[in-house]
C-alpha cells in the first residue's frame, strides 16, 4: 500500500453548508426567495445545514449585495452545537423586521467559527398586496 493512499484528501476548511434555502414565512408569497411589499421585506425564513467538526461554534449569516459585497443585514449570531462530520446539523431563523430592500438578486453568506462555509443566491421580489 502506498503512503499516499493513507492520507486524507481534505480540501480547505471542514466547515461547509451542505443545504440552504430562503423562503417567505407565508406560502401565499411563494416557496423561495424574499417577498417584498412596498420596498420592505415580509417575514422570511433562512434554513441551512452544516457539515463540520463536532463542537460549539459561533454561527451567523449575512444578507450581502453581490456587486458591492456590502453587508445589508446580519442574521442572529449565536453559539450552536454541531453534531460532527458524519451528519448534518440543521438550523433555521425567521426574520421578522421589515427591512428596506430593492428587488433584485442578493447573496446569503454563512459563517461558522468566523470562516465562510458557503453562500447562496436569493431573489427579492415585489409581491401583490394580499386580498
Amino acid at each position: 500500500m502506498e503512503l499516499s493512499s493513507l492520507v486524507a484528501d481534505i480540501d480547505g476548511h471542514q466547515r461547509k453548508v451542505v443545504m440552504s434555502a430562503v423562503r417567505p414565512v407565508r406560502s401565499i408569497y411563494g416557496t423561495e426567495g424574499i417577498a417584498l411589499l412596498g420596498g420592505r421585506t415580509l417575514p422570511f425564513v433562512v434554513k441551512r445545514a452544516w457539515n463540520a467538526p463536532a463542537g460549539n461554534w459561533p454561527e451567523a449569516w449575512y444578507l450581502v449585495d453581490p456587486t458591492t459585497r456590502e453587508v445589508l443585514f446580519e442574521g442572529p449570531q449565536k453559539i450552536v452545537s454541531i453534531w460532527g462530520l458524519l451528519s448534518w446539523t440543521e438550523f433555521s431563523d425567521e426574520v421578522d423586521p421589515r427591512l428596506p430592500l430593492e428587488p433584485g438578486n442578493y447573496l446569503i453568506v454563512f459563517a461558522l467559527g468566523g470562516v465562510q462555509g458557503g453562500q447562496m443566491e436569493v431573489e427579492a421580489r415585489e409581491v401583490p398586496t394580499p386580498p
